[in-house]
């Protein structure tokens, strides 16, 4: 089945650089890559001089009189860091803690999506997550969990939890810009004190296989693997169930094209998918060209896109992707870290 992908406006700009980052341009994409060299190298030389400075004590890092949990990752987007904080807050009040969520700010959506599932758990979206961080002890919370928070180091964190997608998975990777990532693994690895593998569609074989790698590379630090699967779908009314017949995808997200798939597995008949970019805005004219484009059909978009949608598609007939957090290895050594947290 032919499944068309727009890209929106930007978005386009987007959909290229992540082509070009996969290494589908061929030998133009191979020159652009040897030219962009140099700036990776000077982007290596200032992510290995500022993380030197925070190892040696030159920057210092603030403390807070409750722990802290930290859910970062190494390369822009895609590995799960919203569903897994989520799901990081919900074990944490199993465990007796009143948690906070602290984010950097940078967008709108993933704030709303936490205070949508936990309406009692306080959020504070601001870069200066330090000030966030005391702000959350003096409202009474027991634990603070900072999302994306594994390059923001002026926090000192009590658990650094790694994030690792098995679908881009790769031990040599190329650095901003010249590549989506952030850091190189085989350094950055060495802070985390707990490593977890995500996957959304990758095989459970390729979640081992990067654990094994990872193992290799940070062999005294416990390791995990989770399955972000995708659950079913709510329609914008409530309603569990199956959107009808052929549906318009949209997604503003990291990944659109892993969002679009696991909507197939469970059961969506995706014959077009829009796509903005990551953490869009999305006006009414955006709206409109939504329903344009669904001609009537239904709509299938992720729950971070539908809480900036909610309010600009009431007459379209919209459904949610849901999704679980499911452990499939290293549940023990999860546990123990989360155990062993003071209250």
């Amino acid at each position: 089945m032919t499944v068309e992908t727009r890209w929106q406006t930007s978005s386009a700009g987007e959909e290229a650089v992540a082509r070009w980052w996969r290494g589908e341009y061929g030998t133009s994409g191979r020159v652009l890559g040897v030219l962009l060299a140099p700036a990776e190298t000077l982007f290596r030389l200032a992510v290995w001089l500022r993380n030197g400075a925070y190892n040696a004590g030159f920057f210092g890092a603030a403390k807070v009189p409750v722990p802290v949990v930290s859910v970062g990752n190494l390369v822009v987007g895609g590995t799960g860091k919203t569903p897994i904080s989520s799901w990081l807050i919900d074990e944490l009040d199993r465990r007796g803690h009143r948690p906070a969520l602290l984010h950097g700010g940078y967008a709108d959506d993933e704030p709303a999506l936490h205070r949508l599932w936990h309406p009692n758990t306080p959020v504070f979206a601001e870069r200066d997550r330090v000030d966030s961080a005391r702000r959350a002890v003096a409202c009474g919370s027991t634990v603070v969990v900072v999302d994306d928070g594994f390059q923001y180091r002026r926090l000192q964190k009590d658990l650094e939890i790694l994030l690792v997608a098995a679908e881009t998975w790769t031990p040599r990777p190329h650095l901003l810009p010249r590549g989506p990532w952030r850091e190189s693994p085989t350094t950055a690895v060495m802070r985390a004190d707990l490593i977890v593998v995500t996957r959304k569609t990758g095989a459970p074989g390729r979640a081992q296989e990067v654990l094994q790698e990872l193992a290799a590379i940070a062999p005294e630090t416990p390791v995990a693997s989770v399955f972000i699967r995708p659950l079913g779908f709510r329609r914008a009314d409530g309603a569990q169930g199956r959107p009808p017949g052929n549906v318009l995808a949209v997604a503003g997200v990291a990944q659109p094209e892993l969002f679009a798939e696991n909507a197939r597995t469970v059961g969506a008949d995706v014959t077009e998918v829009l796509v903005f970019p990551d953490h869009h805005e999305y006006s009414t004219m955006d709206a409109e060209r939504i329903r344009t484009t669904a001609a009537g059909r239904a709509v299938v978009t992720t729950a971070k896109d539908h809480v900036k949608l909610s309010a600009l598609l009431t007459h379209t007939d919209v459904w949610i992707l849901e999704q679980v957090v499911e452990v499939e290895t290293g549940s023990a050594a999860i546990a123990l870290a989360l155990d062993g947290l003071a209250k």
